[in-house]
């Protein structure tokens, strides 16, 4: 079976991103009445593991 693994995303110079994340958890916390924050992940590789 393949698994990818998973490291945060390195956002810092993606401000269009950041600013969509940043709406996004305003409106989550907004509907749910409590702080939400989003944290991204990228897909570091493929990994085989039995």
């Amino acid at each position: 079976m393949i698994y990818k693994d998973y490291r945060i995303a390195e956002l810092g110079g993606q401000g269009d991103a950041l600013d969509a994340i940043r709406k996004l958890e305003q409106q989550l916390t907004e509907t749910y009445g409590t702080d939400v924050a989003l944290i991204a992940y990228e897909a570091d590789h493929e990994v085989e593991r039995k």
